[in-house]
């Protein structure tokens, strides 16, 4: 908690950690370097995970998942552009 008050990031121990007590997954926690802080992290990353875990769905039906949302989420993204 000292190194986090300023302002260095945890060891990897001490964010392992910090994750279980507070019961999140450490992805909550990441951003990418092209991410800015506060910003939604990819819906995409955020399912495929999930969608990898369920047992039962085959590893190609997750596959197939992922390519629909994402299509979708492309074409959510477009027409907000609009």
């Amino acid at each position: 908690m000292t190194r986090l008050a300023n302002g260095q990031r945890p060891d990897v121990d001490a964010f392992a950690t910090l994750v279980r007590w507070l019961g999140q997954s450490a992805d909550a926690f990441l951003v990418g370097d092209d991410q800015e802080p506060g910003e939604e992290p990819d819906l995409v990353a955020q399912l495929v995970p999930l969608l990898r875990a369920r047992r039962d769905l085959k590893e190609e039906d997750a596959k197939y998942l992922e390519d629909l949302i994402s299509v979708a989420v492309r074409r959510f993204k477009a027409d907000r552009a609009e």
